[in-house]
């Protein structure tokens, strides 16, 4: 794990049974006080790809404003595309409003991790995403939850 003092450790996966086919991401968000956060979210049909990108999406939208973050991906396609200059022949609506909600947390950072390696925090990930996938469900925790001092957490 990439960890900056003071940062949210953030861990997104996507998941997809087929390419395209149902797609789901799983997110693992952890607060500078240790606290866990989790969730997973059933996409519909979609590209692994695209489900990567929305996991990052989402962590955007759930991480207070103005924090430090460190998102970890095993999807070096979404690094590429948003950070390294990579260029994108699909997804670029998607791509588009991910680099506009990732430029404005400057202190945001991307960090790759190795899929499927045994990172348990990626690996947890992994696993909400597959559970978004076959439940066809989805359970997200809020920007609240996660803003709150005393939330409840799920510990891991």
């Amino acid at each position: 794990m990439v960890a900056s003092a003071g940062a949210w450790i953030v861990y997104a996966d996507g998941a997809c049974s087929g390419n395209p086919g149902p797609a789901g991401l799983g997110i693992v968000i952890v607060s500078p006080a240790g606290k866990i956060h989790e969730g997973y979210e059933y996409l519909g049909t979609a590209t692994n790809n695209i489900a990567e990108l929305t996991a990052i999406s989402r962590a955007t939208e759930l991480v207070p404003s103005g924090a430090v973050a460190v998102v970890h991906t095993d999807s070096q396609y979404s690094i590429g595309v948003l950070s390294k200059g990579w260029k994108a022949k699909a997804n670029q609506d998607l791509i588009l409003s991910v680099k506009t909600a990732l430029a404005k947390r400057r202190a945001w950072r991307l960090a790759y991790v190795p899929g499927h390696a045994g990172v348990p925090l990626n690996e947890r990930a992994d696993k909400l995403a597959r559970e978004a996938v076959r439940t066809r469900s989805s359970s997200m925790p809020t920007a609240d939850a996660l803003a709150a001092p005393t939330a409840s957490a799920t510990a891991v």
